[in-house]
């Protein structure tokens, strides 16, 4: 997982195109019979090539400049619609390098979230990882956040890092911003306590 793009569904362009005239490090048109992209360089055919501004290279997850904007998205997205969404904090302590454990729990993360969840990369020192999941209320996200951390430590084991989750349902029936979510997950994740955030629909 950790050396390839994540793929979920929120948009044609997040996802790799062989066919398309597009490169697929940068997003950027790619003139007929081109070989390097003149936007960014890449080779344009290069497999392995992954979007430059949105992604971790470290972990293939998102990056904090995408997971942001995607978690604002989000939010708005259940407020509109009138359905719940729940947000986990993970953060690991007691590693080696920050990018190995950001690596670690990326696979860890990756492998047990949903195909409809958005997991990105928060921050590195701490190494912090966000997922953002669509329609899930209290008890679904405190079922996911059990398993993300039993994966997440049980990958760390052999590192003698630990892992500790916060989490955050969101209510529809009040608007929040992204910022206000993540300091609520900060806060769960020092108390051990779950946040409710936003009214009932």
């Amino acid at each position: 997982m950790a050396d390839r793009l994540y793929r979920m569904p929120i948009g044609d362009f997040l996802r790799r195109r062989p066919d398309a005239l597009t490169c697929q490090a940068c997003g950027s048109p790619l003139p007929p019979g081109a070989i390097f992209c003149p936007a960014c360089g890449v080779k344009a055919d290069d497999p392995h090539a992954e979007p430059l501004h949105i992604v971790d290279r470290t972990t293939g997850l998102f990056n904090d400049r995408f997971v942001r904007p995607v978690l604002e998205d989000e939010l708005a997205r259940a407020h509109r619609y009138q359905r719940n969404l729940g947000v986990l904090l993970v953060e690991a302590d007691g590693v080696g390098t920050p990018d190995e454990a950001l690596k670690t729990m990326a696979a860890a993360l990756a492998g047990t979230v949903r195909d409809v969840d958005t997991p990105g990369v928060l921050g590195r020192t701490p190494p912090q990882l966000l997922a953002i999941l669509p329609d899930t209320d209290v008890a679904g996200t405190a079922h996911a956040a059990n398993r993300v951390l039993s994966a997440v430590n049980e990958a760390l084991k052999s590192t003698g890092g630990h892992a500790a989750v916060g989490l955050v349902c969101i209510r529809p029936g009040q608007r929040v911003r992204a910022g206000a979510v993540i300091e609520s997950a900060s806060r769960s994740l020092r108390s051990g306590r779950p946040e409710m955030m936003g009214k009932p629909a």
